[in-house]
């Protein structure tokens, strides 16, 4: 049976509070959430359906099913991305963050720097505070058409800073949305290439492209698998946040080894139940995450349309990926917590900005991965509240 967007949009609220979810609990049911970066879809029913076996078999001792999530995220890339990781060479991780601070540990010394992206995806502004090293922001600069790299930028804070030893991405881009281009990509690692950087690749939001953009990863550019590290989960794309599965892929053995030689607490491990579910899902989702994305991009665009109609003092532009937009609130002058603000004015709560660094004031990044019927409620509530 052929699965269709339509199928798919659907949210039973009521079952997602009896449920426990954080996104759907942590405030009154008065407030529409907005704020986390998961959608409201899933997860895959494969999913639901493994897990029901496990526990009915009374599978759930300790496991060895990581081999089989490796296999299945190899294929998954190679069907999705046009890139067939090595198997071998794929570490567990609970969480791509844990993979971050690992990479930290593994290709940096303590006197040295790391190159973060901001506005970025908030946790990674507390690598400096926990683990000592230096931080060099490499801001996303905007113009009319949204947000961009400035790779003369780049090139100015590597050749100006020897100490710089780790890039982190985000790719594609969270909060912006932005995807980096095959050129761009190309740039980077002749870049970290020439300044001896390692690349740790944030790539967990890949599956969520729209048309107009393509997911190139960055481990395919030539010359980036000896310095690359990818890290990536399918918790974004089947929904599955609280059951703590990542990878982290390498395409040099010698990189792979000296990750492998961070503290093993460092790394956490895949629960049996994440294993699976990652496992089944990679294996069996395809036609499901085609219709998910196709939902989500006409989602970006009713989003991004009524704003720009009925919303015109807030500036918006229309991502190339994710099921995540960055609200430009500033003509409103929302202060310095402006999600709190617009949760006061609107029941809506995003992610307050400058929690995402440079180039966060003002801004509030805003969750539309969820139903038509939900989406057009929040932003009804938005126009409500703001549109006087």
């Amino acid at each position: 049976v052929t699965i269709r967007p339509e199928d798919l949009d659907r949210v039973d609220v009521a079952r997602k509070v009896a449920s426990g979810a954080y996104k759907w609990t942590d405030e009154a049911p008065s407030v529409l959430p907005a704020f986390v970066a998961e959608h409201d879809l899933g997860p895959f029913p494969g999913i639901t359906d493994r897990l029901r076996d496990i526990v009915e078999m009374g599978g759930t001792g300790y496991h060895d099913r990581f081999g089989a999530m490796a296999q299945a995220f190899s294929g998954w890339s190679s069907r999705r991305h046009g890139w067939t990781p090595d198997p071998e060479l794929v570490v567990a991780t609970a969480s791509v963050l844990q993979g971050v601070w690992a990479s930290v540990e593994a290709f940096t010394g303590p006197t040295d720097a790391v190159v973060l992206t901001p506005p970025i995806y908030f946790p990674f502004n507390d690598i400096g505070r926990t683990t000592g090293r230096r931080i060099v922001d490499w801001p996303l600069v905007r113009d009319e058409d949204g947000w961009h790299y400035d790779l003369d930028h780049l090139e100015r804070l590597l050749a100006a800073d020897p100490g710089i030893r780790l890039l982190v991405l985000c790719h594609p881009h969270n909060p912006t949305g932005r995807v980096l281009t095959e050129t761009q990509l190309v740039q980077i690692v002749d870049l970290c290439t020439r300044y001896d950087v390692v690349i740790a690749s944030d790539e967990i939001h890949c599956d969520f492209v729209y048309p107009g953009a393509t997911h190139r990863p960055t481990a395919t550019i030539p010359g980036a698998g000896e310095r690359t590290v990818t890290l990536t989960s399918g918790i974004k794309t089947f929904a599955i946040g609280g059951l703590r599965a990542a990878v982290a892929s390498f395409a040099d053995e010698d990189l792979h080894r000296r990750f492998l030689g961070v503290p093993e607490q460092l790394l956490g491990g895949v629960n049996r139940f994440g294993c699976e579910a990652a496992t089944v899902a990679w294996e069996e989702a395809d036609e499901w995450t085609d219709a998910l994305v196709a939902l989500f991009n006409g989602h970006r665009r009713r989003l991004v349309d009524r704003i720009a109609a009925e919303l015109p003092d807030i500036r918006v532009h229309l991502p190339q990926s994710t099921f995540l937009a960055w609200l430009d609130l500033s003509a409103l002058e929302p202060g310095d917590r402006p999600a709190t603000w617009l949760r006061e004015r609107t029941g809506v709560r995003g992610k307050n900005g400058p929690l995402f660094g440079v180039g966060g004031e003002g801004h509030v990044r805003f969750t539309f991965g969820t139903s038509t019927a939900v989406l057009d409620e929040m932003v009804d509530r938005l126009v409500a509240g703001l549109g006087g």
